[in-house]
């Protein structure tokens, strides 16, 4: 049966990264796919442009033979695989989600449009009826049934814009029932400099409402980034709970990183690297292991490398492939530990593939056609695509009451018996209770927190975030104790 309890929380917080580093340093650098009797991935989806013609090419993982040219789509365009089917995301100047089917070699079974002048950058599936779109141009975020093309909701995001009116939403990361939004908020009126700062804003899909990261603030609030300007893709870090995504700051100043927050407690974790260390502006970011990563990055000649570095120092370890001019878009790793890297240059165009962790090269080039642009692989690896997402049966509702000056309610809803964790963090990060962790029965149920911390002493004034993991699903609500 669920129990209300306490546990020791004596971590200290000087502490904390320190211990996660040695325990990231203590981990075997495994490529994804090890533990697995084979792999799931056997092919590699390009967009390949010209910057004024874009087309569509499919790579054999297996005998690395490339078929082009299988179906026309925007120059500039990006990708992504969800249940058997290629999402194109044809951006500015064409503004809709192009849908290709495998089954019928890749035939064009579905566009739709997200609006004009809307310039979508990433879509997000939540199931096959209802995904997340982010458009750069718009102040809301669309929701729409992948399946049909329909809109289906806008969720507004002008309360993070800056003056130009426009958050800058750029890409999504879904994990349990929280959207991530990396919101750039960058000044068209300047040149589209950074202001004071880029978000990321978290949105519960149960509910589409944005989270309140800091309820005792004015406002609703997201995650600041501990840089600005955010680029890349997200990468989550199931081992940990961290997402990862790089960002580029002002563009020829080492001023960006690769910028880390906690899924379980949404806040900061600052950089696990820096541009300076790095040596430049990130335009690309993957993660394959603790100890070995992969970055492309620019200098001030605007010359693009992919390097490898460190996650856990930061460090940079070597450069993998440095071919001259900004001929580097973008890199993927597939659930092999093969580390696909598009180079679009004028003399050295095609696919690179490399042994990841090694950095040996292992093929390439490989003619696309057009030069390549962007890469996704046939299925998700374990990563952002595979987190389990909770049925709509199962919820934490809301704490009450909030604001409290005591004791506070949690009630809770299960589809069937499953077991269960709460556990209370401060804004910091560090755990301060566990208010209950055992199985608690199907059906509606509440759970009584007293606002004290392990030891039995009143906790502190303060914004606190309860997260309950129920099974393999993870939820957060944020209560505020008063005196």
């Amino acid at each position: 049966m669920l129990r209300d309890s306490a546990s020791s929380a004596s971590h200290r917080l000087s502490l904390r990264p320190v211990l996660r580093a040695l325990f990231l340093a203590l981990l075997p650098a495994l490529p994804p796919g090890a533990g697995s009797a084979t792999a799931a991935q056997s092919s590699a989806c390009i967009v390949t442009s010209d910057y004024s013609t874009g087309s569509f090419s499919v790579g054999n993982l297996d005998t690395r033979a490339i078929s082009k040219d299988l179906a026309g789509v925007w120059s500039d365009a990006a990708l992504r695989w969800y249940n058997g089917k290629v999402y194109v995301v044809n951006r500015a100047g064409q503004d809709n989600i192009q849908v290709l089917d495998p089954a019928q070699n890749y035939a064009t079974v579905l566009q739709f449009s997200t609006g004009s002048g809307s310039n979508p950058q990433d879509i997000a599936f939540v199931s096959p009826t209802r995904a997340y779109v982010s458009l750069y141009d718009k102040q809301a975020l669309l929701v729409c049934d992948p399946s049909t093309g329909a809109t289906l909701d806008t969720i507004s995001l002008a309360p993070f814009a800056d003056a130009d009116h426009l958050p800058e939403m750029a890409h999504l990361a879904l994990i349990g029932n929280h959207l991530f939004v990396a919101v750039q908020r960058l000044d068209r009126l300047n040149g589209y400099v950074p202001t004071a700062y880029s978000l990321v804003v978290v949105i519960d899909t149960n509910t589409d409402q944005v989270i309140d990261i800091d309820p005792g603030t004015g406002g609703v609030q997201g995650i600041t980034l501990a840089a600005k300007n955010p680029v890349t893709t997200f990468s989550y870090v199931p081992s940990d709970g961290r997402l990862l995504i790089g960002c580029a700051g002002r563009f020829l100043q080492n001023d960006g990183g690769i910028a880390a927050i906690d899924v379980n407690t949404l806040t900061s974790l600052g950089l696990i690297s820096t541009e300076a260390q790095l040596g430049g502006d990130i335009g690309d970011f993957e993660w394959y292991s603790p100890t070995h990563s992969y970055a492309i990055i620019s200098d001030t000649n605007f010359d693009a490398s992919l390097v490898s570095f460190n996650p856990v120092t930061g460090a940079k370890l070597g450069t993998v492939r440095s071919p001259g001019g900004f001929s580097l878009p973008d890199c993927a790793i597939n659930d092999r530990g093969e580390l696909y890297v598009a180079d679009n240059g004028f003399t050295s165009a095609g696919l690179y593939v490399y042994q990841a962790g090694s950095d040996a090269l292992l093929a390439g080039p490989l003619d696309t056609g057009l030069p390549p642009n962007q890469i996704a692989f046939d299925q998700a690896r374990d990563d952002v695509a595979d987190v389990p997402r909770a049925a709509s049966q199962l919820a934490l509702a809301a704490p009450w009451p909030n604001p409290s000056r005591g004791a506070v309610t949690f009630d809770l809803r299960l589809p069937e018996r499953a077991p269960v964790r709460v556990e209370a963090f401060d804004l910091a990060g560090r755990k301060v209770a566990t208010i209950a962790d055992g199985v608690s029965p199907a059906g509606d149920s509440s759970l009584h927190w007293n606002a004290t911390d392990s030891g039995g002493r009143r906790l502190d004034p303060g914004v606190y975030l309860i997260r309950a993991r129920i099974g393999r699903a993870s939820f957060a609500k944020r209560v505020v104790l008063i005196r």
